[in-house]
């Protein structure tokens, strides 16, 4: 399993996006009880305030597949937001992110990028990722 970032923007004032947040939340909430390792949350200015859009973490086989899932996103399927999806090889950092060695190819990446030759670790190991599952 490789990871995923879709990061969004909303295109819309909150009275019209409340629906279909709703159906985000529903459809995040589904994909959980499936197994799927998905975790979404608000992006906040500042002073703490959410509104101006958001991010979902989400595992997936691929590229193609994690495309196929976010399209379904409520949010995406009614032109709610202006969305990117990004592949995220893990290096350092506090996420428990799994306990399978890194795929070659992400291994070689780190190591030929300055990443000093570390194994990069990531799988579908954890599912708490610090990313708010409310969003």
């Amino acid at each position: 399993m490789a990871w995923f970032i879709k990061t969004e923007t909303f295109r819309l004032q909150r009275p019209q996006l409340l629906a279909h947040l709703q159906a985000h939340h529903a459809w995040v909430a589904e994909l959980r009880q499936q197994g799927v390792v998905i975790s979404s949350g608000y992006l906040v200015d500042q002073a703490g305030r959410p509104g101006g859009g958001g991010l979902l973490l989400l595992a997936a086989e691929d590229y193609a597949a994690a495309e196929a899932l976010v399209r379904q996103d409520p949010l995406i399927a009614n032109g709610c937001v202006d969305w990117q999806l990004q592949g995220w090889i893990p290096a350092v950092g506090d996420l428990a992110v799994g306990d399978r060695p890194a795929s070659p190819a992400s291994a070689a990446l780190v190591a030929g990028e300055g990443g000093g030759g570390e194994t990069v670790t990531f799988g579908d190991g954890n599912r708490h990722h610090g990313i708010g599952a409310g969003g």
